[in-house]
């Protein structure tokens, strides 16, 4: 009886531990579906990473001609010359969308003149190694009209059917536009600055589901003048129109910290305990 006592208080001592250890590591919390699955602010370069402040891991590598400016959207931003510069993210499960599962892309933009062979502003996977499918982006472009600065969302099935919505607006006037491109229950909806620009059902299938990079900024050897700021991606949640438009409207740090819908809080404080 007495080292059945002794046995019994080590496991309760133990998990007492364990429980004070997970509690005093939010950096390394377990995500719930409505944090994000990557968070690139860009308020920050550091060397040639981009950080990934969802606590994911999923920091970014830049390529070529890539500034850091104060002025973006919201604080810092990165500033593309329109020569070679790019960012590439590692190959992760996060990344990759089953049938059935929904997702958000997001970001701000701005655009600087005409480019007749345009790039995509976030995909998996079609970048310097070529074309992967299935693939997804939000594509500097409007199929079969390449060069007239209109934004769009793409996903290519495994057969290389695209499934395809633009928002019909050009967005190359040196200005900073938010674009935003869901799957929500096999419907893709294609958001310009708060606004539901196009939607298509039937996109129920897997994308990105393959070992090739997460790429932004870049397609091919296709390449742009603009900047670009706070990045998101969401794995098996896509955004309602409120919710996008109160990330347009506060930015990263208020959408994440605050929510009128009761989501989860301690987001904000990962992220700042991994910025410093």
């Amino acid at each position: 009886m007495r080292k059945t006592a002794i046995r019994f208080t080590t496991i309760q001592k133990l998990t007492v531990f364990a429980y004070l250890l997970c509690v005093s590591l939010p950096a390394f919390e377990v995500l719930a579906v409505d944090d994000p699955t990557a968070i690139w602010l860009f308020d920050k370069k550091d060397n040639n990473v981009v950080k990934d402040l969802s606590g994911n891991g999923h920091d970014g590598k830049i390529h070529g001609a890539v500034d850091w400016t104060k002025d973006g959207q919201f604080s810092g931003a990165l500033a593309f010359v329109g020569k070679d510069g790019w960012i590439e993210v590692d190959d992760h499960k996060n990344f990759h969308f089953p049938k059935g599962t929904d997702f958000t892309l997001a970001c701000w933009v701005k655009i600087t003149g005409d480019h007749p062979q345009p790039p995509m502003l976030i995909a998996k996977s079609y970048g310097q190694g070529g074309q992967k499918q299935p693939w997804y982006a939000l594509y500097y472009a409007n199929q079969g009209k390449q060069s007239d600065g209109d934004i769009s969302f793409f996903c290519r099935d495994a057969g290389g059917t695209s499934f395809h919505i633009a928002a019909g607006q050009k967005i190359n006037d040196d200005k900073w536009h938010h674009v935003v491109g869901t799957r929500d229950n096999g419907t893709m909806y294609l958001y310009l600055d708060g606004e539901e620009k196009s939607k298509k059902t039937g996109a129920d299938f897997d994308v990105g589901t393959h070992d090739g990079h997460l790429h932004m900024m870049t397609h091919a050897s296709r390449f742009m003048n603009a900047m670009l700021d706070e990045a998101l991606i969401y794995k098996g949640k896509a955004l309602s129109k409120d919710e996008i438009n109160q990330l347009m409207k506060d930015g990263t740090e208020s959408f994440l910290s605050v929510s009128a819908e009761g989501k989860t809080t301690a987001t904000w404080g990962r992220i700042k305990l991994i910025y410093r």
